[in-house]
């Protein structure tokens, strides 16, 4: 018959596996932490129309924002399965909740499961209409390669800002809402902001066509 253990050997046990628990707990918030907070990686060949060009909206959400003709359309770039596009969940509600009155927002949602994305974003509750990019086709039409990132486009379908939603992936920053500040020049009829490098270099979860390589 095993012999049972002594109270110490189980207490030192307990105190090794609970550190080492811990010390992986660490290890990988810290690893996210540094993986997310490095810009993504530029994909070879990729073409980001300039500041300015009108780009006509993709058939996919053409039907979404024809009642709302002649408003801004803020599309908001969302992969389910990106921590950092979840960190930003409620800056999107308070952008929601600020402009949705005199802007269209949509989520472009960047997932190849359509139906299971579908789902995930509507249990979000964030009350903006969604379409899934499984081909990337929106992504690549504004020269998006990762989430979560933001597009603006003004009244006349020009585009007014491409970018970052914060310098802080929490978006806990006031003074670097880029997008925010954005929605705010437009809507005032000021010329599109001059962005720090921070707003336009992309960060966060490169999208899965450039993953593959593709």
């Amino acid at each position: 018959m095993p012999q049972r253990l002594s109270y110490r050997a189980r207490l030192l046990l307990t105190i090794f596996a609970s550190a080492s628990l811990f010390l992986f707990a660490g290890a990988t918030f810290w690893y996210q932490d540094w993986q997310y907070s490095l810009p993504t990686p530029r994909p070879k060949g990729l073409y980001q129309p300039p500041l300015g060009l009108r780009l006509d909206l993709p058939g996919e959400i053409v039907n979404l924002v024809s009642a709302s003709a002649r408003r801004p359309v803020f599309l908001h770039f969302f992969s389910p399965s990106c921590p950092c596009s979840k960190f930003n969940l409620d800056h999107i509600r308070e952008l929601v909740d600020t402009f949705g009155e005199r802007v269209t927002f949509l989520a472009v949602l960047e997932a190849d499961d359509r139906d299971k994305a579908l789902r995930a974003f509507a249990s979000l509750r964030l009350g903006i209409p969604a379409v899934v990019d499984s081909a990337v086709n929106i992504s690549g039409r504004y020269g998006v390669y990762s989430t979560p990132q933001a597009v603006i486009l003004d009244e006349d379908g020009r585009l007014f800002f491409r970018g970052n939603y914060n310098v802080s992936r929490y978006c806990t920053d006031p003074a670097t809402e880029y997008a925010r500040l954005a929605l705010e020049d437009l809507l005032a009829r000021r010329t599109a902001p001059a962005l720090l490098a921070a707003a336009t270099i992309a960060y966060g979860c490169q999208l899965p066509k450039h993953r593959r390589g593709q």
